[in-house]
């Protein structure tokens, strides 16, 4: 996205003309590199840092001979995204993979769902279908590379996956 693009989306967004959004984009560029030039860091809440950050002296061949020629340090700005965005971006781009849980310890259950953060801990949500031995199945759609937290809901109590650990609060802990 180029700056007149994101400039068109904020005019979009807010309602105010294209020109007033790329006068304040503009605007918002040049004091965050005049902020970064003079060695201040811009903190923006829920998505990243902005900093200024020497590096290191690096050795290098000589194009001009066959010595080694040392490259000294440069001052660079660095960006460090915050969790907020790193999570955003994750689930938006991150490959989605079916999720499988199986149930064995809820035989004579009239009821069995599948509760976690990923459906707000709703029971109706993620209902779990028995099988003809008495275990309980389901799957669910979830994004790879991120920590899965759940319990199952078996009759209107919460019980763990004795298949995977739980953390500090009894949910079970499952990496996919």
């Amino acid at each position: 996205m180029t700056k007149e693009e994101l400039a068109r989306e904020v005019a979009n967004r807010t309602g105010v003309s294209r020109k007033v959004a790329l006068s304040i984009l503009v605007s918002f560029l040049e004091t965050m590199t005049e902020s970064l030039c003079s060695g201040e860091s811009i903190y923006l809440r829920g998505f990243g840092c902005f900093e200024s950050r020497e590096g290191r002296m690096r050795r290098a061949r000589d194009p001009q001979g066959d010595g080694i020629i040392e490259i000294p340090p440069k001052i660079r700005p660095v960006f460090r995204p915050y969790k907020d965005l790193k999570d955003a971006v994750q689930k938006s781009l991150g490959k989605k993979l079916t999720i499988d849980f199986l149930c064995l310890t809820a035989k004579n259950a009239q009821r069995v769902s599948v509760v976690g953060p990923f459906n707000g801990w709703d029971e109706t949500a993620n209902r779990m279908q028995k099988l003809p031995d008495g275990s309980w199945v389901s799957e669910i759609e979830a994004v790879s590379g991120q920590t899965l937290r759940y319990k199952y809901w078996v009759d209107g109590r919460l019980e763990t996956d004795p298949a995977f650990p739980s953390d500090s609060q009894g949910n079970t802990v499952r990496q996919i």
